[in-house]
């Protein structure tokens, strides 16, 4: 975060909320029913969660008890840990900045929803529709993506450390600056076709199953499945 972005939100809005803010942004205070009744209003969404990763940690962290009963097309900053919606349809949902760690979605249909930011680590997501999904800074560590449809997915940024990505369709994703340390990509279709600039490749299965390691650190002209 820039030095000057807290005086930037802070100008935004009135003086009565800029002590509780300012402790928020800089991160040396967080409760969770403050949050929930202190209005953003006025405040630039980029700006308000400029370390969208940070804020979706911090959330859960004070999120206890799941919520599942997902009903509304838009929700933000609840916690659906858990839970499962196993063959639902989310089409175009907004869902950013929510807690879904170890939520089932297998076989549901998130195609252009907006997942970004959230926590999903241990997501179940084996043969989910993702295709057009924003899946930027998402935290998929550990995620069971096998047999996704991942086709045009944004994944700017996203932690799929250790993700299993078997057999899934990643034709014209976006996943530059993912991290994929130990994921299993083994057989992913159509992976030639993703923006893979500035990846990291550690421990990765790669495509064709071989390992990143030994390919010189990366699995790029390894991207053809076996």
């Amino acid at each position: 975060m820039t030095p000057d972005l807290p005086e930037k939100v802070l100008q935004s809005v009135d003086e009565s909320r800029r002590s509780f803010l300012s402790k928020l942004i800089l991160g040396s205070a967080f409760a969770a029913p403050s949050v929930a009744s202190f209005s953003m209003s006025g405040l630039a969404v980029g700006e308000a969660f400029a370390q969208c990763a940070n804020m979706t940690f911090l959330a859960c962290s004070n999120q206890t008890s799941p919520n599942c009963s997902l009903i509304a097309n838009r929700v933000t900053e609840t916690n659906f840990n858990g839970c499962s919606y196993a063959g639902r349809n989310f089409h175009g949902f907004i869902l950013s900045n929510n807690c879904f760690e170890g939520t089932d979605f297998a076989g549901a249909n998130l195609s252009h929803s907006d997942l970004s930011c959230d926590n999903l680590i241990g997501a179940n997501l084996p043969g989910a529709n993702l295709n057009g999904a924003i899946l930027e800074n998402a935290i998929l560590t550990d995620a069971n993506l096998a047999g996704a449809n991942l086709n045009n997915a944004n994944l700017i940024g996203a932690n799929l450390q250790y993700a299993t990505l078997t057999g899934a369709n990643l034709h014209g994703a976006n996943l530059q600056g993912a991290d994929l340390t130990g994921a299993i990509l083994t057989g992913a279709n159509n992976s030639q076709g993703a923006n893979l600039t500035n990846v990291t490749w550690s421990g990765t299965t790669c495509p064709d199953g071989t390992d990143s390691d030994s390919n010189g650190g990366t699995c790029i002209g390894h991207l053809t499945p076996v």
